[in-house]
């Protein structure tokens, strides 16, 4: 599904209103002894449910699809909080997972703030700031200890989201999210971080078209903040193999995403197609220092066998700012 119709739709919603690791913890003990762990709540919130309409055969054109939606005002997982980890899925009424095995796929789903700047995309400053997203492969969001991402209790934020399903019968799913947040006097004792996205195409729509074979396509963007760099993960669609985001001011690679696809049997629908499975992100405190005036580079390489319509290479993170 593309995305050309998402651009024109969060306009005029704007209009009108290092490492790869894992076991990251969420927070550090702070000052005076507390234990951070009973600082820290978990919350997991349904967005839905959405009927997606049956596929019409077994190709990508001929999969059933929501195409890109909008729903405004959305429920957040706390207020004058530090969200620290975001955990995406989808899942079926009873909730069961719902992945392509069975039909249902998570293309797309990003939640912004309306009437907040984004870091990268200005868009006259009225945003929206572009906080956090996902495709099917449903990569958490775990930053490493001491680092936040702060939620105000007069925050709105809004979903675009874009659900495909392979099966040949209409399915009904939730958008599932579970948030690790932390409250109180921990909260204002982590550093806050600022969302950042990176794509190969513009600022506003991020697809792209490839031919059959190889091919790489790069974007750059000069950084206005300074900071440390302390999560990026990647996204990318059929025949992606690698994302790569490099500091061309200074030579150094900070982050390289490899996926995989079809890596779990979820992954594989029953015609034997494969979907991105894994794409495993770079944590550090910090992955890599930004100097304002830095230019990053962002490098999505494609291998595929036939053409492919509407691609994407997108690499989004967390900025802790000085």
């Amino acid at each position: 599904m593309s995305l050309r119709r998402l651009t024109l739709a969060v306009a005029a919603a704007v209009a009108v209103a290092g490492t790869a690791v894992a076991g990251i913890p969420v927070a550090s003990a702070a000052d005076g002894g507390e234990p951070q762990a009973a600082m820290t709540e978990t919350r997991t919130i349904r967005y839905g449910p959405w009927t997606i309409p049956a596929a019409t055969g077994h190709t990508h054109d001929e999969m059933g699809g929501t195409g890109n939606r909008l729903a405004f005002n959305i429920e957040k997982p706390c207020t004058d909080c530090m969200v620290t980890a975001i955990k995406p899925n989808l899942v079926y009424e009873d909730g069961r997972n719902a992945n392509i095995n069975t039909g249902p796929m998570l293309h797309h789903a990003v939640i912004g703030q309306l009437g907040e700047p984004d870091l990268v995309c200005r868009l006259g400053g009225l945003g929206p700031k572009r906080l956090f997203s996902s495709g099917n492969e449903r990569t958490p969001v775990t930053l490493p200890a001491g680092y936040g991402l702060r939620i105000d209790s007069g925050d709105r934020w809004s979903m675009v989201y874009d659900l495909m399903n392979h099966a040949h019968q209409e399915r009904t799913v939730y958008i599932s999210i579970e948030y690790t947040y932390v409250t109180g006097p921990a909260a204002r004792r982590l550093t806050p971080v600022t969302p950042m996205w990176l794509d190969v195409v513009s600022c506003l729509n991020p697809t792209f078209d490839v031919p059959a074979g190889e091919v790489t396509r790069t974007k750059r963007w000069k950084s206005t903040v300074s900071g440390e760099i302390v999560y990026l993960k990647g996204h990318l669609h059929h025949g992606g193999r690698t994302i790569t985001t490099t500091n061309a001011t200074t030579g150094q690679r900070l982050c390289e995403v490899t996926v995989v696809s079809g890596g779990t049997p979820e992954y594989i629908d029953e015609h034997g197609n494969k979907e991105i499975s894994s794409a495993p992100p770079c944590i550090g405190a910090p992955v890599a220092t930004v100097r304002r005036g830095d230019v990053l580079e962002v490098a999505a390489r494609y291998v595929a066998d036939h053409p492919h319509e509407d691609v994407m290479g997108i690499v989004t993170g967390y900025i802790a700012e000085r």
